[in-house]
Order: structure tokens, then sequence, then C-alpha cells
């Protein structure tokens, strides 16, 4: 089966004319303040003052935090140029021209760093800031300077006699290791302020840029901060639906109940069912293996959708193994509605249920497979909820999922069951069960039909008492001569 140049343009600085300073092509000056005036920094200003104004303006207005996105990237790009040194030179002469043109020289960056931050769920269902201290190496600038034994070129040249010959022999810089330069750092604590947003989920990375060890010819690395959610003793996620255990008495499953909550933001929530509602156990497991619903296909013989777009085909004719490579197979989470299968050959179309149906037409010989509709078999599944009292969703704050309540039902003991009791539970609720015939009623009396009860067995402990006899290993009966060596196999 197969399924288918030269940085500076010239010799010249860029927008540099013969005849006067900086300004951009063409004679206009060009515009070098603009970026100071974005991050409200001046001329003058150290790179620490400007990276602290950007952090500033960052935590103000980072989308996140309901900022404007234009603007944000705005003071990105300004920081981009402003801190770095060299962007910042060209910046001042030539404006932003001239310091996009640097940005098309591919800079080394260093190595990040990881980390991470727990966070329990009302942190994540509230948001909050968190202050994390790192660790990082920070060079002395005013202590660089190029290797006096290779002159920055981070090799040497060296003269090497091979016999009655002399050859030069180019090698790594042993002053240097190969770096063309010395300084000296130092190792610094920082703070990061860590804004975790709302509804944010389990591994959630939080990006700082060139927050981790500064390197000498490049730009340092960055911190990549991931948030570990907390296991919480009532609640427990799925996506952005929350779910949490209660237990519930008969009479509470049957008349209705109410019951009191406090949520992960604190507040108090009265939780009522509807009037005359009813609550059924239910077997569906959200957070079993099999949570996710079987994909189900609907046949029609003698049917194709020619219209529909062929994704992949293969030579086989066994709709079983289509369907296979449809749910766990190469086609997989590849859109696949439908498939058809005609003169040994599947297609396999990408589309939905809805345009596969609507594309169906009459074919001879062939049979034409459709995904079922997964709401088919929702009533099975269905379960209280709270609709929108779920985790904020991370795209949209504003919107939330589900919290639904698993129940378990906790059944009366015998001796609360009084025969009035009964007789009250009966005329209320009538039996469902097909009830015993009158000859076995009067087979009981005659004891012609056995009576048996019911009790309560641990079917582990009565598996464990059951287990079958193994023969004795040394009997010399032929009885005893049982196990792996008295099993024949017939071979042909």
């Amino acid at each position: 089966m197969f399924f288918g140049g030269d940085p500076f343009g010239g010799g010249g600085f860029p927008g540099h004319s013969h005849g006067g300073g900086g300004g951009r092509r063409g004679g206009a000056p060009a515009d070098t303040q603009k970026l100071y005036d974005v991050l409200g920094v001046s001329k003058g200003d150290d790179e620490k003052t400007i990276s602290k104004a950007y952090k500033k303006l960052a935590m103000k207005l980072h989308p996140d935090r309901g900022g404007d996105p234009a603007k944000f990237q705005e003071i990105q790009a300004a920081s981009e140029i402003l801190c770095d040194p060299k962007k910042r030179a060209y910046y001042d002469q030539h404006g932003e021209e001239g310091a996009n043109e640097q940005r098309g020289e591919r800079r080394k960056k260093g190595p990040g760093s990881k980390s991470k931050i727990t966070c329990t769920l009302e942190q994540l269902f509230t948001g909050s800031n968190r202050r994390m201290q790192i660790g990082r190496k920070v060079i002395d600038q005013a202590s660089m300077a190029a290797c006096r034994q290779c002159g920055g070129q981070g090799a040497v040249i060296r003269m090497m006699r091979m016999g009655p010959m002399v050859q030069q022999v180019q090698q790594t810089c042993d002053q240097c290791g190969g770096a063309g330069h010395s300084y000296k750092s130092v190792q610094k604590t920082e703070v990061l302020e860590v804004h975790v947003p709302k509804g944010a989920p389990n591994g959630h990375k939080v990006v700082f840029n060139e927050m981790a060890n500064e390197i000498p010819d490049g730009d340092a690395g960055d911190v990549v901060m991931t948030i570990h959610e907390q296991p919480h003793a009532t609640f427990k996620r799925k996506g952005d639906d929350l779910y949490l255990a209660r237990t519930i008495s008969l009479s509470d499953a049957l008349c209705g109940f109410a019951m009191e909550l406090t949520h992960l933001d604190g507040r108090k929530l009265l939780i009522k069912t509807a009037p005359g509602d009813v609550i059924q156990p239910r077997s569906y497991d959200p957070f079993g293996a099999e949570a996710e619903p079987p994909a189900t296909w609907e046949v029609k013989e003698n049917f194709d959708c020619p219209g529909v777009e062929d994704s992949a085909e293969g030579r086989t004719d066994d709709p079983d193994t289509c369907k296979q490579v449809c749910t766990k197979g190469q086609l997989k989470d590849k859109g696949i509605g439908a498939f058809v299968i005609k003169g040994g050959r599947a297609v396999f179309k990408a589309c939905s249920r809805d345009e596969a149906l609507r594309g169906a037409r009459a074919t001879r010989g062939a049979t034409m497979y459709v995904l079922g509709d997964p709401a088919s078999s929702a009533a099975g599944r269905l379960m209280k909820a709270v609709p929108g009292e779920g985790m904020p969703r991370l795209s949209n704050p504003f919107e939330r999922g589900n919290l639904f309540i698993l129940f378990t039902l906790e059944f009366p003991t015998a001796g609360q069951m009084t025969p009035a009791a009964q007789a009250a539970l009966l005329a209320a609720v009538p039996k469902l069960h097909k009830p015993a015939s009158a000859a076995a009623v009067a087979g009981e009396a005659s004891g012609e039909v056995e009576v048996v009860v019911l009790g309560d067995v641990d079917p582990y402990q009565s598996y464990h008492d059951h287990l079958p006899e193994t023969p004795d290993a040394d009997s010399d009966d032929e009885g005893g001569r049982g196990g792996a060596g008295g099993v024949g196999c017939a071979q042909s």
C-alpha cells in the first residue's frame, strides 16, 4: 500500500554619500530619534537604562495583559536595535534603514537555558505574576580585547619542519582557544517577572529573549520557562474543562439536590439540579483509555464521491485495513471523511462527512465508506455540567470551558429499606425488570424450583479461592504426567 554579499553594498556604508554625513540614500536626512522616543529614553542613556525601559513597557503592553500587539511589536523592534551596540551605532548614523540592513547579518546566538515554574490550578485560573531568580554570566564589555597572540583571528600560522622541507601550518590559537579575543565575565543574579496568563496549559512556555549567558561574539541565549501544573485536591483538568467528584444518595439522584462549591477564584457557587431532573449513573470515563469515542463508518453500496478531493490511494479492497489506516495509521488526523473501494483499490477522500454525502453519486461496483456522525453516540456520554465554569481559554480569557461533576451514587443499606419505604418507592418508581412467571412462583411453594439468594462476594478473593488444583509433578500415575510435557502438537 502506498500513500501517496557584501554587507556594505559595494564599499561604502549604507546611505553614505561622498559629500556628507549620515543620511538616507537620495540625500534625505535619516531619522535617528524615533526609536528612542518609542522606548521613552534619550540618546545618552546606557544599554542598561534602555533595557529597563523596554521591560517596563513590555509588561504594560504585552498582548496577554490586554496590550496592543502592534505597539508591543514596535517596542520589541526598538529594543532589538538600541540594546545592541553595533546596531545602535548604525542607527545613530543612518537611521532604521542602516540598522535594518545590519539585520541581514546572521548573528551568532549563545546557548539557551531552561527552567520550570510550578503553578497551582488557582494561579492558572486567575492568572498571576511570579518572580523567578536566575543566575547568568555577563561579560564586562570594557574588558573585551583582541587576542595579542593571534590578532583577533583565532588562529596562528606556524612553521613546521617536515624532513628537509619547512611548511606553514595554521593552528588554533592556544592563547584564546580560537575565540580571537579575551574578556572577563561575572556571575550575575537576575530577577525575571514571569507573567502566567489565564488558562495557561500544563507545559506552556514563557520565553525571555537574550537573558541566558552572554557570549563575546554574538547575542545571549534565551531563557525558556516552562509552566508545570500542580495537581489539585478537588478539581481535575482536561483541556479547558474541569471535573470534580461528588457522592450523592439515591434520593438525591431521583429527587434533586443542591450543593455548595468554592471555585478556584474564591467565588461561592450553589449548584442545583433542574426540577424533575434525574441523575443517571454513567460508565463513560473522560480520563480513561477509551475517552475518545471509536470511529464508526456508514456503508453505501454502489456509490462514489468523484467530485471530492482525493488525498491518497492504496492497493487493497479490505475495508478494515482502510479504517485502521484512517484512525490509527498513516492517514490519522489527515481529515479523511470517506474512502471508496472499487476494483481492488481504495481511494481516500479529504473531506468532512457532510461534503462526502453531498458529493455521493451512484456508481456501479463501488462501495463508499463515510465516517459516522460522532454526535450519534453522545447520548451515552452525556454528563451533568455547569456551562462556562471551567478554565479560561488561553486564546480568549473571556471564554471558559465547562465544569463537569462525576457523580457516585450511594445506595441505601438493607436496614434503611423498611417494608414501608419499599412500598413507597415501588409506588413512585415501578420495577423495570421482567417479573418471575406464575409457574416459578408456584414452584417455589412446592419445592420444584430451587431458590437462590444474592449475597456480597469479593471477586478477587473468589478467583484465588477457586484456582484449579495443579497436579503433582512427581506423581507416577498417568494423570500426574500433565503440564507442558504432556501436550502433544500435531505437525504436518
